[in-house]
């Protein structure tokens, strides 16, 4: 599940990504978990962002509106919880 999402982020979304984060940059999914006390998947997500200034403005939100649109192509109609963490190359 987590190859799945990464894939689908870092190519089928990779223009959208690149102009938030920066040509380069690159998305790792760290964790996908089931909570049972939230009753949801937590998925803990790292950006590796090329253009810091950029990035810090659309952060976390751009980054949420990948990760959602990539759950929704991968078919799960599970809620998720999404924990995210910024990195500069």
């Amino acid at each position: 599940m987590k190859k799945m999402l990464e894939h689908l982020i870092n190519v089928i979304q990779k223009d959208e990504m690149e102009l938030m984060f920066g040509k380069g940059s690159k998305i790792v999914i760290e964790s996908v978990t089931y909570s049972t006390n939230a009753k949801s998947y937590v998925i803990h997500s790292k950006v590796f962002a090329t253009e810091i200034d950029d990035s810090v403005d659309v952060f976390p939100t751009g980054l949420n509106m990948l990760i959602d649109e990539g759950w929704k192509y991968s078919g799960i109609n599970n809620d998720i919880t999404k924990v995210n963490t910024l990195d500069v190359l």
